[in-house]
């Protein structure tokens, strides 16, 4: 009997283990299927038309309002320059450089900003991709906008991570002065730029600025918050009239959310600047001027006051207006 029991328990077993080893076949198989269907959505036409359609946009808006780019670029970098009004800045710079001076690193821009429109709108519809195929099941699910908030920012973190080199180079080269009093050699274009930072100052000097980069993926958050508290008393005063809410409300609301974000992150947009244009010492090119941010903005507010922690706003102010209206 003890045989037969002991017999009995070995095949009792031996199924169970059967089982188990085809149950944990087909979560397997059912895992791979979900990751093979995610990798078909992810890497999908679709997906790269929006990279390319996103990248298409902001080439284009840059380049119509690119004076203003370097206006705004030159006030935050050049401690020399005194704030003035945007003609005046421009004015001055077409006096001094000449006009071309206005559309300085123009490609670099175009590089920088085209990069970085791809990976972000790429990665940004690949992750609401696979947030229905894993998280919510369901390819028509609607996605919140909380839920939207946060993609949008792991997007813009990881844009941030892949394509700061580019925005490095493309501030090196529309700020770099042709009439230079420290006897550096001017950087040809984007490729001698990334080559020669790398190079004179090592290779981390291309992530110089990611910190406030990185910060500064908050700036769609303060935008989607304030947008909802003004849209809130706008929606009720607009029930109450019996009219939905108007496209020119929208726009004010959207416009007034933008202008308030930028005006809240300035002073970080300011130390992203001033980082990835420091150069460092002419002697030593690997001892920066700058530590981090919050040295930036001590030496700014030391120097300049809360005044020069918003030089050159006005010109940023009106490039996002401008670009918001485009």
């Amino acid at each position: 009997m003890l045989i037969l029991n002991f017999q009995s328990l070995q095949k009792m077993f031996f199924l169970l283990f059967v089982c188990k080893q085809q149950k944990d076949g087909l979560r397997q198989t059912a895992t791979m299927t979900v990751l093979s269907d995610v990798k078909k959505e992810v890497f999908t036409y679709e997906n790269l038309v929006h990279a390319i359609s996103g990248m298409t946009g902001g080439v284009t808006a840059i380049t119509v309002f690119y004076p203003l780019n370097i206006i705004r670029m030159k006030l935050q970098v050049d401690e020399a320059m005194k704030s003035d009004s945007v003609l005046g800045v421009a004015k001055k710079i077409a006096d001094t450089e000449g006009f071309s001076a206005l559309y300085q690193g123009w490609w670099s821009s175009v590089v920088s900003l085209g990069a970085s429109n791809f990976v972000y709108f790429y990665v940004y519809n690949a992750m609401k991709t696979v947030y229905k195929k894993l998280i919510a099941q369901s390819e028509k699910a609607v996605i919140d906008p909380i839920t939207n908030l946060i993609i949008a920012s792991l997007a813009g973190v990881i844009n941030v991570l892949a394509t700061t080199p580019l925005w490095v180079a493309g501030t090196r080269l529309s700020t770099q002065s042709k009439k230079s009093s420290d006897n550096r050699k001017p950087y040809a274009g984007v490729a001698d730029c990334l080559q020669r930072i790398a190079s004179e100052e090592g290779v981390p000097a291309l992530w110089k600025g990611v910190g406030p980069s990185l910060m500064l993926v908050s700036n769609p958050s303060i935008q989607f918050v304030t947008y909802e508290r003004l849209r809130a008393p706008i929606a009720k005063a607009a029930e109450k009239r019996g009219t939905p809410i108007t496209a020119l409300e929208f726009f004010v609301i959207g416009a007034i959310a933008k202008a308030l974000a930028t005006v809240l992150t300035y002073p970080i947009q300011l130390a992203q600047s001033r980082l990835r244009a420091d150069k460092g010492t002419t002697e030593d090119p690997t001892k920066r001027n700058y530590k981090d941010s919050s040295d930036v903005l001590k030496k700014i507010y030391k120097q300049e006051g809360v005044k020069g922690l918003y030089k050159g706003m006005e010109a940023k102010l009106w490039q996002t207006v401008c670009k918001y209206i485009v």
